[in-house]
């Protein structure tokens, strides 16, 4: 059967949902440009985080029911009964976890490092450009998810078709895949013309006009692809 890559309909659904809820909060709590710079930092790295979590478990508890797929990708594998092959593959996928937690906390220290220095903000111990520097990074991550727990809920809800994917591997290195983080590059770089514009149109209400717009990139834009590739149990496939 030939799948659409158009997003679903129940996609716009989650999405506006999430992008009203959010800018609701936003506007209500009069957040600065500044903290939501800092609340797209932090809901991109709990995606991640959350797309290795689920990932890793999916596979331990699918490793011996998912077997035929693996023998089919690697054949090699063919001749290891599903009991030994999943005492293997088990701590392999618990050290490929680590693995891409650790780059996933590397890769979003650097774009902390980033809006320490454009956008800075109180606290500075922990968002100054000498600050978050010399600081651990689950402080931060604390501070922020403690204040700002709904734009994490939000991207999650709104991006929980994801976790949901059969082909638990790819799902490791999806914010790459699926334009995540290519999304956070775009929007810290589109920041300092938009805010431009809006000042410029609104002068003093430029501030939640800006984050509003910004949110609603962050939700409303579909993502590129939306066609998905599962892992196929054979024995359902036959049934």
């Amino acid at each position: 059967m030939k799948q659409s890559s158009e997003p679903p309909a129940k996609f716009y659904l989650i999405s506006l949902v999430s992008f009203l809820i959010t800018a609701y909060l936003a506007v209500v709590q009069k957040w600065s440009v500044q903290e939501f710079c800092w609340c797209v930092w932090l809901a991109g790295l709990f995606y991640s985080w959350t797309c290795v979590v689920t990932a890793a478990i999916q596979i331990m508890l699918t490793v011996r029911t998912n077997k035929k797929y693996y023998d089919a990708e690697a054949p090699f594998v063919q001749s290891i009964s599903p009991e030994v092959f999943a005492l293997v593959i088990i701590p392999v996928t618990v050290l490929a976890g680590f693995v891409a937690l650790y780059i996933y906390c590397w890769l979003f220290s650097f774009y902390g490092l980033f809006l320490s220095v454009f956008a800075e903000m109180p606290p500075l111990d922990l968002f100054g450009r000498n600050g978050f520097i010399n600081s651990d990074f689950f402080t931060p991550v604390t501070y922020l998810a403690e204040r700002y727990w709904p734009m994490i809920a939000a991207t999650l809800i709104a991006n929980a078709d994801d976790f949901m994917r059969r082909q638990a591997w790819e799902r490791m290195v999806l914010p790459f895949r699926d334009n995540q983080i290519l999304r956070i590059h775009i929007m810290t770089l589109a920041l300092p013309f938009l805010m431009m514009l809006t000042w410029a149109l609104f002068r003093e209400a430029y501030q939640p006009l800006t984050i509003v717009i910004l949110i609603g990139i962050f939700f409303l834009i579909p993502k590129k692809q939306f066609k998905r590739k599962n892992i196929v149990d054979h024995d359902s496939e036959h049934e």
